[in-house]
């Protein structure tokens, strides 16, 4: 999982999945999704759709805005990159594990400066190559603050804006 989720902060990419990709261009290499929903009750777009552990949220002219890994469970489904597949993978790094992946690996980090009070924080990366696009990892520091575990992960992009006159794209 480390070398997964080290590659989805140097690329913000996991089996194809990333902000700002074609989601038709996913769903052809992956098939169709396992769930999907509304995000907003009373709007039809955006739309979710998970892949295992994954998911990702998409515009009306279904351009991916952003891809979320849940890692807090005791083992995390991970799309292979074939229709039907998934990597399961063990409990997810600690704070220390992936910051010196991204650091052997050259992945510039930072961490967040912390606006709340809950027992969290998140350290991001920037992704070279597609400017306005950033991934978040967050950790939980509750239980164990030494080796905080990973809880999500989450690629998100800032650039795309779906033009209001556009109609959504079928299918």
């Amino acid at each position: 999982m480390l070398t997964v989720l080290t590659e989805f902060g140097a690329t913000g990419s996991i089996a194809g999945m990333r902000p700002l990709a074609s989601f038709p261009e996913v769903t052809a290499v992956l098939g169709p999704p396992e769930k999907s929903g509304r995000i907003s009750d009373d709007q039809p777009w955006p739309q979710w759709f998970q892949y295992g552990d994954m998911s990702v949220e998409v515009c009306r002219c279904r351009i991916i805005n952003r891809v979320s890994v849940r890692t807090w469970y005791e083992s995390v489904r991970i799309p292979t990159g074939r229709p039907g597949e998934f990597h399961t993978f063990e409990a997810a790094p600690t704070c220390p594990q992936l910051s010196a992946a991204f650091s052997a690996a050259g992945v510039p980090w930072q961490r967040v400066k912390q606006t709340h009070s809950l027992p969290q924080f998140t350290i991001e990366t920037d992704i070279a190559g597609l400017p306005g696009v950033t991934v978040a990892f967050t950790f939980t520091t509750g239980e164990t603050p030494d080796a905080p575990p990973l809880h999500s992960a989450h690629a998100v992009e800032f650039a795309h804006e779906c033009p209001e006159d556009s109609a959504p794209v079928p299918g």
